[in-house]
């Protein structure tokens, strides 16, 4: 879940002109002839498999993520408050491992905020 998490994040990136990673790429690649490049282009288009049995906490993730608020720097981390907020007002309980799911997807997202600012 979390490689990709990692790779969506990575390729749903916005430029300043507002197009995605993905549709860059998927640009080069219809335009591309040369084989190998094309070979580089699609390997950095591959995600790893989407894992169908936990895409419930994919769409608990992307809707507490949709809610999350700022440091006046960037994007916070989820806190225990958003959780608790989310199952009050949802009325899903989280397992504790679902939790840990939660807050490593939360970090990949971070992680790719903080790399996105540093490029």
């Amino acid at each position: 879940m979390i490689a990709y998490a990692e790779a969506e994040f990575r390729l749903s990136a916005r430029d300043k002109d507002g197009f995605s990673h993905r549709e860059t790429l998927q640009t080069l690649l219809d335009r591309v002839r040369d084989g190998e490049r094309r070979a580089e282009i699609e390997a950095e288009l591959a995600v790893p498999p989407f894992p169908s049995a936990l895409a419930y906490l994919w769409q608990a993730f992307n809707r507490l993520a949709s809610r999350r608020g700022s440091t006046g720097w960037g994007p916070a981390a989820l806190s225990w408050q958003d959780l608790d907020a989310f199952c009050r007002m949802t009325g899903f309980r989280f397992a504790p491992w679902e939790v840990e799911v939660i807050e490593a997807l939360d970090v990949a997202a971070l992680n790719s905020f903080v790399a996105r600012q540093e490029a």
